[in-house]
């Protein structure tokens, strides 16, 4: 209680409640993403990694949902722990807006990451306007093809590709070296 000067007692306001952190899933779901969150929801280890998250900043990288059908096949064959992990990996741990994401080429730390236990990184590379998220495991970038949602702590980027990290697939393998056949060895 505060006193007035007339002698009257009168309550302080009470604090404003902290603004709430919005549903990362519900924004992707809404903004064009539906199979990408749909996974994340039913994965309760990257549901849980996204809530616990979200209010300290993140950067999503959300694929089509064209690109999440096409990658289905490679994504029934993961493990639970393979699923999550792949999810976590289309997440940056830190607010970007897209003008930071043109200036910045490099390697970035995902959800996935997990210490020196696992380095699932990914490297955002730019040209011009074009921001690309890149790993070693796909021959073809993703691109980011529109923002979805930008409200600092949370940056979702539409995404044309989904995020294979070098941990769960293998690296895209050069087409083997001919081989060198010695014909004039069997005509003697």
């Amino acid at each position: 209680m505060v006193a007035t000067a007339y002698g009257s007692s009168a309550r302080a306001p009470a604090p404003a409640p902290p603004p709430s952190v919005p549903n990362i899933t519900a924004l992707m779901s809404k903004g064009g993403c539906k199979a990408f969150a749909s996974l994340v929801s039913k994965s309760l280890d990257a549901l849980s990694a996204f809530q616990l998250v979200v209010g300290g900043g993140v950067t999503a990288f959300c694929p089509t949902d064209d690109a999440v059908r096409g990658f289905m096949p490679s994504y029934r064959n993961l493990s639970a722990n393979g699923k999550a992990s792949m999810l976590l990996f289309h997440v940056v741990p830190v607010y970007h807006m897209l003008r930071g994401l043109k200036s910045s080429n490099g390697p970035m730390n995902t959800l996935a990451t997990d210490g020196a236990a696992s380095n699932y990184n990914l490297t955002v590379q730019n040209a011009g306007d074009q921001v690309t998220p890149r790993t070693p495991a796909s021959d073809d970038p993703a691109r980011v093809r529109s923002t979805m949602y930008d409200r600092d702590p949370i940056a979702i980027y539409i995404v044309d590709a989904v995020l294979e990290p070098v941990e769960l697939f293998d690296p895209v393998a050069d087409a083997p070296a001919p081989v060198a056949v010695d014909l004039g060895a069997g005509a003697r």
